[in-house]
């Protein structure tokens, strides 16, 4: 995840504190995270057709303090600092925390992590356990010697039966057996009809365009509760508007999104543990703001992954386990598939005290996001993404954190928050653009 497609992808939470969090405070922070979960370096198995494995990690990243106050206007690009290439799941430095203070006052604080040492629950997990004066950060389980090969040839029967298995699925699913009933048919979606890209966009200087809006969180749940819905379904409107006015869709379409699922237990150690259900979402115009149909697509897509999560069956799509057989460097040279979504909505929810609050001190707003680092406009087509989006929760605000992958339709941060700005209208909401 953080070589094989190209491009490391990045998880990063930011913090926005309206008072001052002292420095002594956050050192306290870094040393319990890098006792944590977060603390784990990824080393080659000793069998083959197995996974590599996590060892404990005894080296951090210090506190990465900005000597210098900024001004809010510099938190955006401050934010796209703290992700960098020395943060490496390899060398056990897969993560840093950073902070800055800001000349309005107040704090902004930063977590950054490679997606393959933890996934979004992962990341709540490890800072909540570093953050609480009653909970002892877990460490993660590391094999050496024998032991180390024993895990390793587990690993290895347990991921070829699960490639086997799947081709095994895989061969019967196409044999055309005329009994087999209408819901096991996968029914081909229909392609959204798209505006003609914008002319004059230059590749060469496209980075991925990236907005933080915040609502205050009275008025998003007043208004989801308004139109007929849930913060959930708001937020995915609120993401197929915004595809919709960028010309990725037209009235009449339906625009498939996939929503992240998290089966991480209490005493989970995993550093990913998501599964996706997807869902297909009409595109209406703008006079339409009811939300009950996609309250109902988003229930039974829930409840459907719940019965296949239940029956044991796999989950659709190519075996990660064939994928996590593949060398770096071949699976860097497979081209990546279209599954056909226009993007990833990830609700995180309303996020826990132990969360949002460091040293007694409450962010006024939280903002998660998911990131390749360095991805071009060769890249992003060969994706054909459109929107990759975070929503997190606090008291005062929420946060809805967009990228968006679409380098002929959101050619840079403005063109993405103008669209981003007009899908909130619609809902007769405002933002505060970080």
């Amino acid at each position: 995840m953080h070589h094989g497609i190209g491009y490391p992808v990045y998880n990063q939470f930011l913090w926005w504190f309206d008072e001052t969090v002292q420095r002594v405070d956050l050192e306290k922070l870094r040393d319990n995270l890098s006792d944590g979960l977060l603390a784990r370096r990824v080393v080659s198995s000793t069998v083959p057709t197995a996974r590599a494995r996590w060892v404990a990690s005894n080296v951090s990243h210090s506190l990465d303090f900005h000597p210098h106050f900024i001004g809010s206007t510099e938190v955006s690009a401050w934010a796209d600092g703290c992700i960098d290439d020395d943060i490496d799941p390899e060398t056990g430095l897969g993560w840093r925390l950073a902070a800055a203070p800001l000349t309005d006052g107040g704090t902004v604080l930063s977590l950054v992590a490679s997606h393959m040492v933890a996934d979004g629950g992962a990341l709540i997990a490890a800072f909540a356990a570093a953050n609480s004066p009653s909970v002892h950060p877990r460490s993660v389980p590391t094999e050496d010697g024998i032991a180390a090969i024993g895990s390793d040839l587990r690993d290895a029967v347990g991921q070829v039966r699960s490639v086997a298995g799947w081709l095994v699925n895989t061969a019967a699913s196409a044999l055309p057996i005329p009994t087999r009933s209408g819901p096991g048919i996968v029914v081909p979606r229909s392609q959204p009809t798209r505006s003609q890209p914008t002319a004059g966009a230059v590749d060469a200087d496209w980075v991925s365009p990236h907005a933080v809006a915040e609502v205050d969180a009275g008025t998003w749940k007043a208004a989801a509760q308004r139109w007929g819905g849930t913060s959930n379904s708001l937020f995915i409107a609120v993401l197929t508007a915004a595809s919709g006015q960028a010309g990725r869709a037209s009235i009449g379409d339906s625009v498939q999104w996939s929503l992240p699922v998290s089966d991480r237990t209490v005493d989970d150690t995993r550093s990913n543990a998501t599964k996706i259900v997807k869902i297909e979402v009409p595109v209406t115009d703008a006079a339409d703001r009811d939300l009950s149909t996609i309250r109902k697509i988003s229930k039974a897509a829930f409840t459907a992954f719940a019965a296949r999560q239940a029956a044991g069956l796999p989950p659709a799509g190519i075996s990660q386990a064939l994928v996590q057989m593949l060398p770096d460097a071949v699976v860097a040279r497979v081209p990546q598939p279209r599954d056909g979504a226009e993007g990833l909505a990830s609700n995180l929810g309303a996020l826990p005290e132990v969360f949002t609050t460091v040293a007694g001190i409450g962010a006024r707003a939280v903002s998660g996001r998911a990131t390749f680092a360095g991805a071009d406009a060769a890249f992003a087509r060969s994706l054909d993404g459109g929107l990759t989006a975070w929503l997190c929760e606090t008291d005062a605000s929420v946060t809805v954190t967009v990228h968006a992958m679409d380098p002929d339709r959101f050619v840079d941060d403005r063109a993405l928050r103008d669209h981003l700005a007009e899908a909130l209208g619609r809902w007769e909401l405002t933002a505060r653009f970080w």
